[in-house]
């Protein structure tokens, strides 16, 4: 694929990138720890805000004491501008703890049935493991490495249950750590970390559903400078996620796609079921069986020909609903 942010060259942003801080102050040198597991690498590494904590089989990177978020400060809006053939956003969302001084950006990335994550931490406190759901296995072998200039910490994954998970992991001198985590080999990795730039582009417009199901409620909002995403639940339903974006999105569906049409666009949707399990219980009395899934998950997914940009419904909503609302998004 090529880039994804016309415009955007990482050579140019380098040097913002780079951190002088990683650095080893003046008579302290890092130990080389290349070939280590991760649960035998040092807690501290000079010159470095964000150090590791080894915890219950993953190791942590984790910061300083927190501190109080500026009111008003915005997620950060880092990303790759560059990724593999193939590989389209999926999720991105905004988190962290502002009361801990914590503020984050998520950003998912899909090919097929391989996956991508990639998260920045805008301020050194809390841990990026237990933040963002996910860690570095204690198995994993550390390759030290450079990322724009500057120091970086790539673990080589070790397969298990048929997957394999590789984690990289740098920060910058203003103190965000950055994190990427996914299948790719290492040089596939480096060269998606080495594209990583800050968004300056200008906000979405806004849209709104204008049409939604009954009993529909706003459960969530995450705006960045190119994606907007809405999670909704719907009372008995399940709910559904809208999201639209500037860069190319990944539906999530799978099989052949249906093209349908929305006020003369094109679309494509996708539907499936989601597998059904049989639970049964057993007390000394009695049994109980019961099903968990087998549910209906669609997807929806167009672009404006005006604008480019692009649109996607998702969720235990039926075709024909999908449509209608899709009929209805209105700029505001």
């Amino acid at each position: 694929m090529t880039s994804i942010l016309a415009g955007l060259t990482t050579a140019a942003l380098a040097l913002s990138l780079c951190t002088t801080a990683l650095a080893a102050p003046a008579g302290k040198k890092a130990a080389d720890e290349t070939g280590k597991t991760a649960s035998q690498v040092s807690k501290t590494v000079p010159g470095r805000t964000w150090q590791r904590e080894y915890l219950e089989g993953d190791l942590y990177y984790t910061g300083p004491a927190p501190a109080k978020v500026p009111e008003g400060e915005q997620p950060p809006a880092f990303r790759p501008s560059w990724l593999p053939e193939g590989y389209a956003l999926s999720s991105a969302s905004t988190g962290g703890v502002p009361q801990k001084g914590e503020v984050k950006a998520d950003w998912s990335y899909e090919n097929g049935g391989d996956r991508l994550n990639f998260s920045c931490f805008l301020r050194p406190t809390g841990s990026l493991g237990a933040a963002a759901g996910a860690a570095v296995s204690g198995d994993s072998i550390l390759h030290k490495t450079k990322i724009q200039g500057c120091d970086a910490d790539f673990y080589q994954g070790v397969p298990a249950h048929g997957y394999l998970t590789n984690d990289l992991v740098w920060e910058n001198k203003q103190g965000n750590l950055f994190w990427l985590s996914g299948s790719l080999d290492q040089a596939a990795m480096e060269k998606i970390a080495e594209s990583v730039a800050e968004v300056k582009s200008e906000p979405l417009p806004e849209y709104a559903l204008t049409a939604l199901p009954a009993g529909a409620s706003l459960f969530s909002r995450d705006a960045l400078p190119e994606v907007v995403k809405e999670q909704w639940t719907v009372e008995g339903a399940g709910g559904f996620t809208w999201t639209y974006s500037s860069l190319p999105l990944h539906a999530g569906g799978t099989g052949t796609a249906e093209t349908v049409k929305m006020n003369g666009s094109e679309g494509r949707f996708w539907q499936e079921k989601t597998q059904a399990l049989t639970v049964v219980t057993k007390t000394e009395d009695s049994e109980t069986t019961s099903t968990l899934g087998g549910s209906t998950f669609s997807a929806l997914l167009w672009t404006d020909p005006e604008t480019k940009i692009n649109f996607l419904l998702q969720g235990h909503l039926d075709r024909d609903v999908l449509i209608f609302m899709a009929e209805h998004i209105t700029r505001k």
